[in-house]
């Protein structure tokens, strides 16, 4: 296996989102470079968001076409520049399936590049939720970041996972 350096890379939280994006770019071009994948980091857009609270990263595609990168800045933040390469390489794996299969699910192939690049399918959340939904019969517990439908009628559905009632804690953190 392929052993990828990212401490050559590394870059304080404290640095600027131009600075964080000028070294996601060059480390991306390592990556793709190093494992063949079908992706052209001078072609992308890349940015930063500081609005996003559950995803750590993101690839806007157009009718299968990729445009833009999109990196989250409170994950930075809060986890740092090892964390954030890996939303790098699991972006650019969403870039390279949509050039090679236009498939921009977490599919097998997904899953198998995945390994292959050592990153996960999905992120650790980074962000404390505002509310949690909770399930009355099995404790089961949903984030919420936005005050939506549920957050504000929770009695209108049920869990998932049971069918137990469901109710709203706020998080005091």
């Amino acid at each position: 296996m392929h052993e990828l350096d990212t401490e050559y890379y590394e870059i304080e939280p404290s640095a600027s989102t131009r600075e964080l994006l000028a070294v996601a770019k060059l480390y991306a071009r390592e990556v793709a470079e190093s494992y063949g994948l079908s992706v052209d980091v001078s072609a992308l857009e890349w940015e930063v968001s500081k609005r996003a609270k559950r995803r750590a990263g993101a690839v806007r595609h157009r009718n299968g076409e990729p445009e833009t990168v999109l990196l989250t800045w409170e994950q930075f933040q809060r986890q740092g520049w090892r964390a954030t390469a890996e939303t790098v390489r699991h972006e650019l794996i969403h870039v390279h399936l949509l050039n090679e299969a236009d498939d921009p699910s977490h599919g097998e192939r997904f899953r198998s590049l995945a390994e292959d690049l050592q990153t996960t399918v999905h992120c650790e959340r980074f962000a404390e939720p505002n509310w949690w939904v909770v399930c009355a019969e099995c404790g089961g517990k949903l984030a919420r970041y936005r005050r939506s439908k549920l957050v504000m009628e929770p009695s209108s559905y049920r869990c998932g996972g049971c069918g137990g009632a469901l109710f709203v804690e706020e998080n005091v953190g």
